[in-house]
């Protein structure tokens, strides 16, 4: 299970079943995916527009993970809910911001003062 904080459904849960996808288009550009399902047949959505850019997270030993960010969703048969969401992988993200600031520090519990 997983959570999100989205600017239009606020606090959801949703599935992931821990699987990425990599995609390359015709002109070469790799994508990087993770699919993360509503949490039941008739729970609420987990995503919908207007929450992109929000942090994917699960919990674990009391502390969240970012699992990535969100960007887009897909819906089923024509519903007006989403089926599917997607999100960049979190391993992806904190490689890419540490490749520009190589001092970052993700999980820092303690600051010096």
């Amino acid at each position: 299970m997983v959570g999100k904080v989205g600017n239009t459904t606020d606090l959801t849960i949703g599935r992931y079943a821990g699987l990425e996808s990599f995609t390359l288009n015709a002109v070469g550009v790799e994508s990087k995916e993770l699919a993360i399902y509503n949490s039941g047949r008739t729970a609420d959505i987990f995503s919908a527009k207007g929450d992109s850019g929000s942090l994917v997270w699960h919990i674990k030993d009391s502390e969240a993970q970012i699992v990535g960010q969100l960007h887009s969703a897909q819906n089923k048969g024509g519903l007006t809910s989403n089926h599917i969401s997607y999100c960049t992988p979190g391993w992806y993200l904190l490689a890419e911001i540490k490749k520009k600031y190589k001092y970052a520090d993700f999980y820092r519990t303690e600051w010096a003062v």
